[in-house]
């Protein structure tokens, strides 16, 4: 056996032999060789399956549209112009009446010791001394105004009718057929509980 001139091992070899024995129906011999054959070749070589690079998805076309809220029928805005704005006629401030403030029981007389703190005290308390006093049952703002005049109470009122229409309102007033107030037994109740009686006490 010659050696090898450099002296190296190159590698190893593997060798294998097989013997095959075998009684087969005369059917069966292709089989077998087909078998034999495939011992023989060794084992096959892993065949690599290259897989096709799959491509990137393509971001598709999305046609964005504008969103839109929900808007609720009572949301809608109208476009239509707006009405001109009326503006509120301002009442005139009332006419003074002529009636006797002074004669025995004078208005001072009689609001005196009641409670006249609210607008609405006030306007009870001269349309009761009217009545009780000045034989006025129906007042109109001219006659509340005179009033508030010569007991010198603040006159700053918008509408001088206005509270009489609140106190028609609770009931402490009716309206005449004149369209004027007058002043109920639930008024005059109300008035008498502000303090003294008649200026008396």
């Amino acid at each position: 056996m010659a050696k090898n001139s450099s002296g190296k091992v190159s590698g190893t070899s593997r060798i294998r032999f097989v013997m095959v024995e075998a009684e087969i129906a005369d059917g069966d011999i292709g089989q077998i060789t087909q078998a034999i054959q495939n011992a023989l070749r060794g084992p096959a070589s892993p065949v690599m399956k290259r897989l096709a690079a799959t491509p990137p998805p393509q971001e598709a076309e999305v046609e964005i549209e504008p969103e839109i809220d929900d808007v609720e029928e009572s949301e809608i805005i109208d476009v239509r112009p707006a009405k001109p704005r009326t503006t509120r006629k301002v009442p005139k401030t009332p006419d003074v009446v002529d009636i006797d403030m002074n004669r025995h029981m004078s208005l001072a007389s009689f609001a005196q010791g009641k409670d006249a703190k609210s607008q609405h005290k006030k306007y009870l308390i001269a349309a009761a001394w009217l009545k009780e006093h000045r034989g006025i049952d129906g007042v109109a703002a001219g006659h509340i105004y005179t009033c508030f005049r010569s007991m010198a109470w603040p006159i700053n009122i918008p509408d001088f009718w206005q509270p009489l229409r609140e106190l028609k309102s609770r009931k402490y007033f009716s309206r005449n057929e004149s369209s004027e107030y007058e002043i109920n037994h639930l008024g005059l109740d109300y008035v008498n509980k502000l303090g003294s009686t008649n200026g008396a006490g």
